[in-house]
C-alpha cells in the first residue's frame, strides 16, 4: 500500500511475514523518508528499525524466474529474512535503491560487455532479467577504496552517491537507478547511453556545426548545469568528454555525467586544484599566486560555466582553447586565460556573445546559467564588437582574490607521479581529454565516463589486462 503522508513522511507500507520453524510471524513494514520500521502492528512498537542511509545493506533472494522472494535486513550484525508479495517487494526496492546498498546484484541483472575501466573501476554493460532493458554498472574495487588508510575514497564514492541522489531525474542529467555493495566491489546502476561522447561527436563531424545544432547543444548544457546549480552542486570538471549523447550520432537528449570531482558548494570547502587542463577556471589555477590576498577563495557555479565556455568554443570552431603541445604551456595558458578573441563569423552575434561571456576571467563578470540561457532563448540583441587580441579580458582592479588555505588533505584524486607535479608546479589532481590520452584506442560508451587518470601504479588496472566479458562475473 502506497502512502502519501507528508507530516509523518509515511510513503510505503506493507504486510512481511518471518518465517519461523513453528509459527511463521506477521509483521507491518513501513517506510519513512529515512528508515525502515517493522513491528507487529500499528499500535505496537517497532521490533526493527534501520535508517536508510549508505551505513545500512538490505539483501535481497530470487526465484528462479527472477522475482523477489526474500529480503533481508542486517540487524545487530545478523541478517534478518522476511518475505511477502514480490510485487510489494519489488515495489518496496524502488523506494530504497539509492539509499541503502543493496546484496545481491546477479539476481536482477545479467552482465556482458566490459565498456570501460579506469585506475579504480570497471564499467559493464548489464541487462535487467525482467524488463529485459540494458543498463552501465560502474563496479569499484573494494581493494582500491580500502587501500588507503582514510576514509576519504570512501567518503568520495559516498559524496558522488548523494549528489546523484539529490539531482534525482534530469533529461540533461545521467541518472544513478540503484546501488549495491558485493564481496569485492560496489556497484553504481545507471542508464546505458548508446551514443558517443561529445568529444568524439564533434571531432567526426567532417563540416561545420550548424548553428542550430550548437544552440540545441548549448541550450541542453546550460538546462543541465543550471539543474545542478539549483541544488547547490557544482560538477568541477565540465568538459566534452562528460557529456553523453543518448543515442548515437544524435544530439536530441544529450546528457552530463560524471560526478566524481562534483560538490555541495558549502562555505570553507577545502581548496583542492582539480579539473582537466584546458578547461579549469583560471580562478581555481590562480590560487597559489593570489592565495595571500584578503577574500577568501570559496568554490562557485561560475567554474562550471568557464568549463561549459570552453566546450562552446571547440563547438563552433572544432579547435581547443588552449592550443598547448606541452601540459605545462597549457596550464600556464590556462591560468592567464591567453586565446585570441575574435568573432566567429560563422556564427551570430548572439552566440559570439555568450561565448565570451562564458570565457570571462572574472567569475564575478562571467555568465551564470540563467544569464546565458536567457541571451540565447532571446529574440532581439544589441550588436556587440569583438577586438582581435589576445587578452585576459578582465580589470585587474577588480580582480577575483583567493587567500590563504592550506588545507589538501581532502584533494581528490592526488596522483602520485612526481615528474608531472614538479613540471605544474601544483601538488593537487588533474584529469586528461582524449586530445591528449587515448587508452589502447577505446572510447567509453557508458552512461558515465571512468577517467582517463595519471593515478597509474603498479596496482593500477589500466596496467592490466581486461578480463573477457565472460570472466566477469557479477557478485551475489
Amino acid at each position: 500500500m502506497e502512502i502519501q503522508n507528508k507530516s509523518n513522511q509515511l510513503i510505503f507500507q506493507c504486510e512481511v511475514i518471518r518465517k519461523h520453524l513453528l509459527i511463521d510471524k506477521h509483521y507491518q513494514l513501513q517506510i519513512f523518508e529515512n528508515k525502515i520500521i517493522i513491528r507487529e502492528n500499528l499500535e505496537h512498537p517497532p521490533k526493527y528499525e534501520i535508517d536508510l542511509s549508505l551505513k545500512s545493506q538490505v539483501s535481497w533472494k530470487h526465484s528462479d524466474d527472477h522475482k523477489i522472494k526474500e529480503f533481508g535486513i542486517k540487524y545487530f550484525n545478523k541478517t534478518k529474512w522476511f518475505t511477502g508479495q514480490s510485487a510489494q517487494m519489488n515495489q518496496m526496492k524502488t523506494y530504497i535503491q539509492t539509499k541503502v546498498f543493496m546484496q545481491g546484484i546477479s539476481g536482477f541483472y545479467s552482465s556482458h560487455d566490459i565498456i570501460g575501466s579506469g585506475a579504480s573501476c570497471k564499467v559493464i554493460l548489464v541487462k535487467d532479467y525482467n524488463a529485459n532493458k540494458s543498463f552501465a554498472a560502474k563496479c569499484i574495487s573494494k581493494d582500491y577504496i580500502k587501500k588507503k588508510r582514510t576514509s576519504d575514497r570512501f567518503d568520495r564514492l559516498v559524496n558522488e552517491i548523494q549528489i546523484l541522489r539529490t539531482l534525482k531525474s534530469h533529461p540533461n542529467l545521467i541518472k544513478l537507478n540503484e546501488i549495491f555493495e558485493g564481496e569485492n566491489s560496489y556497484y553504481l546502476v545507471f542508464d546505458y547511453l548508446e551514443g558517443e561522447n561529445l568529444h568524439k561527436f564533434i571531432k567526426n563531424q567532417s563540416y561545420q556545426i550548424p548553428e542550430q545544432n550548437v544552440r540545441a547543444i548549448l541550450q541542453q548544457l546550460l538546462l543541465g548545469i543550471r539543474k545542478c546549480h539549483q541544488q547547490n552542486i557544482i560538477h568541477r570538471d565540465m568538459k566534452l568528454e562528460n557529456v553523453m549523447l543518448s543515442k548515437a550520432n544524435s544530439i536530441d537528449n544529450i546528457k552530463i555525467i560524471d560526478f566524481g570531482l562534483a560538490i555541495f558548494n558549502t562555505p570553507d570547502y577545502p581548496f583542492a586544484v582539480c579539473g582537466t587542463p584546458g578547461y579549469i577556471a583560471p580562478e581555481i589555477l590562480n590560487y597559489e599566486e593570489n592565495k595571500y590576498k584578503n577574500e577568501r577563495f570559496s568554490y562557485s557555479p561560475q567554474i562550471d560555466m568557464f568549463g561549459i565556455g570552453v566546450m562552446l568554443y571547440r563547438i563552433m570552431t572544432k579547435q581547443p582553447l588552449f592550443a598547448a603541445d606541452k601540459t605545462k604551456e597549457l596550464i600556464n595558458k590556462n591560468q592567464k586565460c591567453m586565446y585570441v578573441k575574435h568573432t566567429i563569423s560563422q556564427y551570430s552575434n548572439i552566440l559570439n556573445q555568450i561565448l565570451y561571456g562564458l570565457l570571462e576571467y572574472n567569475p564575478k563578470k562571467r555568465l551564470t546559467a540563467d544569464q546565458a540561457l536567457e541571451l540565447l532563448q532571446a529574440q532581439q540583441f544589441n550588436q556587440i564588437t569583438l577586438r582581435n587580441e589576445s587578452t585576459r579580458n578582465i580589470n585587474l582592479n577588480d580582480e577575483f582574490q583567493i587567500p590563504i588555505y592550506n588545507d589538501v588533505v581532502q584533494a581528490p584524486y592526488l596522483f602520485p607521479n612526481r615528474k608531472i607535479k614538479r613540471e605544474m608546479y601544483f601538488m593537487h589532481s588533474y584529469h586528461l581529454n582524449e586530445d591528449r590520452v587515448n587508452i589502447n584506442g577505446k572510447s567509453y560508451l557508458p552512461s558515465f565516463t571512468v577517467k582517463p587518470s595519471l593515478d597509474f601504479g603498479q596496482d593500477s588496472l589500466l596496467d592490466k589486462p581486461l578480463k573477457a566479458p565472460q570472466d566477469f562475473i557479477l557478485e551475489q
